[in-house]
């Protein structure tokens, strides 16, 4: 998290949950840890997360990164977001390296200078941390072409002739499976053993056991960190001293969330994008200031009122328009 203002500036428009720059723990965003942790343990090279839009994979990215710094920080993280090109240029992507590692000065002009300057400077942040292990996590890595992947092979290949190891994280849209059989049809197996042996599917909210798991990261965050107020009690002061914790509502909340699902009709089972079901949270806490009082009690009718201005209906009545 951002770092906290004095105590006395403390406010509603200081937290963090109403700038929306907090990170919470689903069971989805914790099984990309434990596989994080197990790749960086036995040191396999490459895994790929897919999932659909929305599911809050880029949330989960934030999470990871800070989780690695927080307890590994001789791991030298970087995080890159992929663009779209129409055609492949090797210099535009050594560019886009060379700013996930923090260069932001121009490094040479001939993509063999851009490389040298690349390993140059992960080689120095290495050796800041007395590490050897570089992960990589690459947001939207549906957009990475087959060229990006082999230059990224040699950089691996690069590093690895200097001691160090990369371990790259493919974070992105269910494209990413079938480009994995592409490359495995076409025989691409160095790209798939480099980049893509472990996978995993991100999900969103899907009953409410995770629902209570991402309530209980309120009722436990804290701001300022260690020694503020958690979330809950900081909206709630009261309701927290007389005994409320946004855990005990994962039945209602998730509830709220199927029955706005199952009245406007839509289709397939009830999965809920991080983006809307934190939206729910927010806004629930927000109205905090009005609602307030020791006998306060969370029930269906304030759950039912966050969903709707969660947007989750409306986003998903959209999207079956789109199709």
């Amino acid at each position: 998290m951002a770092a906290a203002p004095p105590a006395a500036a403390l406010s509603v428009h200081n937290h963090p949950l109403v700038r929306r720059h907090y990170r919470v723990a689903t069971s989805a965003i914790e099984a990309f840890v434990d596989l994080v942790e197990h790749c960086v343990r036995v040191l396999i090279p490459g895994a790929l997360i897919h999932a659909r839009p929305r599911m809050g994979k880029t949330h989960a990215i934030d999470y990871v990164a800070l989780h690695l710094a927080r307890q590994r920080p001789d791991i030298l993280v970087l995080r890159m977001s992929c663009e779209h090109h129409r055609s492949d240029f090797e210099g535009p992507f050594f560019s886009t390296l060379l700013g996930a590692a923090g260069v932001r000065e121009p490094q040479g002009r001939t993509i063999a200078e851009k490389r040298f300057a690349l390993i140059r400077r992960l080689s120095e942040q290495l050796q800041m941390r007395s590490g050897h292990i570089v992960v990589l996590l690459c947001d939207e890595a549906q957009r990475m072409s087959r060229h990006a992947l082999e230059w990224l092979r040699d950089v691996h290949d690069q590093l690895a002739h200097h001691g160090f190891r990369l371990i790259t994280f493919l974070v992105g849209q269910p494209h990413l499976m079938e480009q994995k059989a592409q490359y495995q049809l076409a025989g691409d197996e160095q790209i798939v053993a480099r980049f893509m042996i472990e996978h995993l599917h991100f999900r969103g909210i899907t009953d409410a056991t995770q629902a209570a798991t991402c309530l209980a990261s309120y009722d436990l965050s804290r701001y300022p960190e260690q020694t503020g107020d958690t979330f809950t009690a900081f909206f709630y002061p009261l309701a927290y001293g007389a005994g409320l914790r946004l855990e005990h509502s994962a039945g209602a909340l998730w509830n709220g969330f199927v029955q706005a699902h199952s009245a406007a009709q839509l289709h397939g089972t009830t999965e809920i994008p991080m983006d809307y079901f934190t939206r729910a949270v927010e806004s629930m806490l927000i109205n905090g200031v009005q609602w307030d009082a020791t006998a306060l009690e969370l029930g269906p009718a304030h759950w039912e009122r966050a969903v709707r201005e969660s947007g989750y209906v409306a986003a998903q009545q959209t999207v079956r328009m789109q199709v």
